[in-house]
């Protein structure tokens, strides 16, 4: 690793910051918990019968100078796909692609439409208050066509009278230096948030060619330059408990692509600019809430290759409104109703002209909880594609309390879901099938899961689910009759398996230890597509077998935290040919808090992949071995 340079340091900390929300996961102090007010009701419930996740404020700041594919990769059981670092990430859900992923911001789908994914390595943490994951059918109480299930990133209000400045300047191997600021300033009824990130790196790590003849050779990665720029700024406004809230968030990145190591550099480079503004109006009338969001997004994604001689220009505009109401039925239950509709129009000199397509929605969704033991949901959807009807998509979860007065629940789900095909599977020029009928499955799940207090000082988390997807009329790009590839509605997937977790958490005086496991199995296959050499196989890049766990111990000011990410073997070829050797990756972090009254520095030091381990997540894009950085927070309150 380059030295760490003070200077380098304090001149970036002038440019940049960080968020950083309430007191950091690792102080034993007291703690004075402010109050929070999440402005977006219609995400912040977690209905019965289904599997969420959250990751708190607390967690994220773990990872202050990282982009949301690295979080999401240490601490969930998705299987993330990166092009090499810097490159793009992508993620999987029990065995469905990454067209089955939705990102969502603040209940809005941000997935790139022309897509129909997000890259994860463009969404920085730090830009991000809380993050919440919905798997599988609980996907539809917040989205259309999430088959996998949905990643929401939300921000929220803190409402106290207080100006709040953090700088997270840092520095890394491979020629990193990144920085992240927050200034957030405001009383009772209005704060003002603003946040800042930069993350440029040369990401010129060395890696050893498995490929090369007669025998591996290391080598230098190399034209694999990433620059990364980010603004957000959030208003609030608060009336009695209504809620005005607005948001911005601009983004660019300009990326050199190295290609593959089987045919090296052929003068690629991406740029990705995104805009996106939100208005959101929150209304609590006794027993009744109302929501209602207009949101205005605009994308803009470059490429070219010297080699090829291609000029990639494309462009995305959209528009989205969305509103709904909750209102009490009765003394256990409740109804939701939620009116969304969303145009996309796309300027793109890949496809034959500039293409509009509109996409509304109505969902009804009745929730009833009765005592402290029962809880069930119904949900119900219609969607109008352009001008055709689809057929109405649903889903049902039930959750019993096994033990009454424990917290011990058994859970069952059932849902359909349709997707409906990315602007590219339909309009893509040469390739593209305007022809290509709507992707739906049907899902469901069983689960147990508990939450027992030991003793007073240790407390015990467990989550056992069986989870099984069957899609039908799949998209899939596949060679055609000319050179080049087409979409087409090809089998059907079958994807099952089972994700287990537990948590166990000590805290004693000024000592605390965090103990996190996880383990999931995946079995993900094409069935009916009347190629027997691929019947039953495995379908490429997802893994059967993945496992995480994290220890953290904290005494006082000190903490310290490793983290362990196994992945099994991972197909590349259709017939299970092929394939990429498991792989098991640990990282640790070090670091101390000093404290100045209600100020502090925290400087933290990172080792990813400690033991150099040489690997890949696609085949031909290596990932790099041993980093380090070093992480300094400054955190002032006034």
């Amino acid at each position: 690793m380059k030295s760490v340079s003070g200077a380098s340091l304090f001149f970036i900390a002038g440019l940049m910051s960080l968020q950083l929300n309430g007191q950091l996961s690792f102080q034993n102090d007291t703690l004075k918990i402010q109050e929070v007010v999440i402005t977006r009701k219609q995400i912040s419930s977690e209905q019965p019968g289904f599997k969420f996740y959250s990751i708190d404020s607390a967690r994220l700041n773990d990872y202050p100078l990282f982009s949301l594919s690295e979080v999401l990769n240490e601490t969930t059981p998705l299987f993330i796909k990166y092009y090499g670092s810097g490159g793009t990430a992508t993620s999987s859900f029990r065995g469905t692609s990454a067209g089955h992923t939705q990102v969502t911001w603040n209940g809005i789908n941000i997935n790139d439409p022309m897509l129909g994914q997000s890259d994860f390595s463009l969404l920085p943490s730090g830009m991000i208050d809380n993050v919440m994951i919905s798997f599988g059918g609980a996907s539809m109480d917040l989205g259309n066509g999430a088959i996998g299930g949905i990643i929401n990133l939300e921000n929220e209000p803190y409402w106290k009278k207080q100006t709040l400045i953090v700088a997270v300047p840092g520095e890394g191997s491979f020629g990193r230096y990144s920085g992240l600021v927050k200034v957030s300033t405001g009383s009772d009824h209005f704060q003002s948030v603003t946040k800042g990130y930069l993350n440029s790196s040369r990401n010129d790590f060395p890696y050893l060619d498995t490929e090369a003849v007669p025998e591996p050779l290391w080598k230098k990665r190399e034209n694999n330059q990433i620059l990364q720029k980010g603004f957000m700024q959030e208003l609030y406004l608060r009336k009695s408990e209504n809620v005005l809230s607005a948001r911005f968030w601009y983004q660019s990145a300009s990326r050199d692509l190295p290609g593959s190591t089987l045919y090296g550099y052929s003068g690629e480079k991406q740029s990705d600019e995104s805009l996106r503004s939100l208005i959101s109006y929150d209304i609590v009338k006794g027993k009744k809430e109302y929501f209602s969001t207009a949101a205005w997004m605009f994308t803009n994604l470059n490429y070219t290759s010297q080699l090829y001689s291609i000029d990639s220009r494309n462009k995305a505009n959209t528009l989205v409104l969305k509103g709904g109401m909750t209102t009490p039925l009765g003394k256990y239950s409740r109804l939701k109703i939620v009116l969304s509709d969303e145009l996309n129009a796309i300027e793109s000199n890949n496809y034959n002209e500039s293409v509009r397509h509109n996409n509304a929605s109505v969902t009804l969704s009745a929730e009833r909880k009765k005592g402290k033991r029962f809880g069930a949901v119904i949900l119900l959807r219609e969607t109008l594609d352009d001008k055709s009807f689809l057929v109405p998509d649903f889903s049902a979860g039930f959750e019993f309390r096994v033990i009454r007065g424990e917290e011990h629940f058994l859970k069952l789900n059932l849902s359909r879901n349709s997707r409906i095909p990315s602007m590219n599977d339909r309009f893509w020029n040469p390739g593209g099938n305007p022809e290509l009928k709507n992707e739906y499955a049907y899902s469901y799940e069983i689960g147990y899961k508990l939450d027992h207090q030991i003793s007073h000082s240790v407390t015990l988390s467990s989550e056992l689910d069986y989870f099984n997807n069957y899609i039908r009329d799949m998209i899939q790009w596949r060679p055609g009759e000319s050179y080049f590839w087409v979409a087409d509605n090809i089998g059907s997937v079958n994807s099952s398996g089972f994700e287990s977790s537990l948590s166990v958490k000590y805290l004693l005086n000024n000592l605390s230890v965090n103990l996190n496991a996880g383990y999931s199995y995946t079995r993900a296959r094409e069935i009916n597509n009347g190629v027997s050499e691929t019947a039953g196989k495995q379908l490429i890049y997802i893994p059967e077998n993945q496992a995480n766990s994290s220890l953290h111990v904290a005494y006082k000011n000190f903490y310290t935290t490793l983290v362990t990410n196994f992945t099994g073997r991972t197909y590349t070829t259709a017939d299970n040919s092929g394939f990429l050797q498991g792989y098991t990756i640990n990282n640790f972090t070090s670091g101390m808090k000093f404290n100045f009254k209600e100020n502090f520095i925290d400087l933290r030091f990172k080792i990813e992949n400690i033991f150099d381990t040489s690997y890949k997540t696609i085949a031909y894009y290596p990932q790099p071995g041993r980093t380090y950085f070093l992480i300094l927070s400054l955190h002032l309150k006034k």
